[in-house]
């Protein structure tokens, strides 16, 4: 009972402060706590633009309707910010999944901004497409767009193991800037040894409130922050009273 009680106290509270935060960014955008990699990303992204040359936009491997389902809804929300943001491009952004529900999803992403932002450019069906269905097949299905696609930014999100590493070491032999933010720890551990920018943890969540994707986005994350920051009170306050001999709840 105890239980079912805190559980839907967290719901509440999280909602609550979600609603708070959202007017409040509404008002006045609310600082978000500076990570360097998100700087550069932004850069690059405009780089890409102005130089004619594609950003590409990886959503891993994940099956959409398992647990790694966030990742792949995390990346698809980065692909829309980017597709608004390359407007101007010679080169639409492009995007490539190891999961085929990820695939349609992107492929309707794609297609709908086409009409909305690229009303010039006709859509080339190698800008979205299912790269592969195991680790290695999709990291070699991904090669391509680093390899002869012009391609100067690759943002990859969602799932990659191991098989990050041949990514990763193509693209520096093509000079290709990479922001990696896998959502497995033995993904995030290979990219965090290699020379690129590297989200690790919650940040990968964060990306598309930093991107301004939305004041949802951002109004989530300051709920999250502070709903730790409660639980961290709450911890300390619960040793404190048990240090004095309360019993505890």
């Amino acid at each position: 009972m105890i239980d079912s009680l805190l559980g839907m106290m967290v719901i509440v509270l999280t909602f609550a402060f979600m609603g708070v935060f959202s007017v409040q960014d509404r008002r006045a955008r609310i600082a978000l706590r500076r990570i360097r990699a998100m700087d550069r990303l932004e850069q690059d992204i405009g780089m890409s633009v102005e130089n004619g040359r594609r950003v590409h936009v990886s959503l891993g491997r994940g099956q959409f309707l398992d647990s790694h389902a966030a990742g792949t809804l995390t990346g698809a929300s980065v692909l829309k910010e980017v597709l608004m943001r390359s407007a101007g491009s010679d080169r639409p952004p492009a995007m490539t999944s190891g999961d085929g529900v990820g695939t349609l999803l992107g492929l309707d992403l794609l297609q709908t901004m086409q009409g909305d932002l690229f009303v010039n450019d006709y859509l080339d069906a190698r800008r979205g497409r299912l790269a592969g269905v195991t680790p290695f097949s999709f990291a070699v299905g991904l090669l391509p767009a680093l390899e002869t696609e012009q391609t100067s930014k690759l943002i990859a999100t969602g799932t990659f193991g191991a098989e990050i590493n041949l990514i990763l070491d193509t693209a520096e032999d093509e000079s290709v800037k990479i922001l990696a933010a896998p959502d497995s720890p033995v993904g995030q551990a290979v990219a965090f040894c290699s020379p690129v920018d590297v989200l690790i943890g919650e940040e990968i969540f964060a990306l598309p409130a930093y991107l301004k994707a939305g004041h949802i986005f951002t109004a989530s994350l300051m709920a999250e922050d502070t709903l730790r920051w409660l639980l961290i009170v709450f911890i300390i306050i619960g040793a404190v009273l048990r240090s004095l001999g309360y019993p505890a709840i």
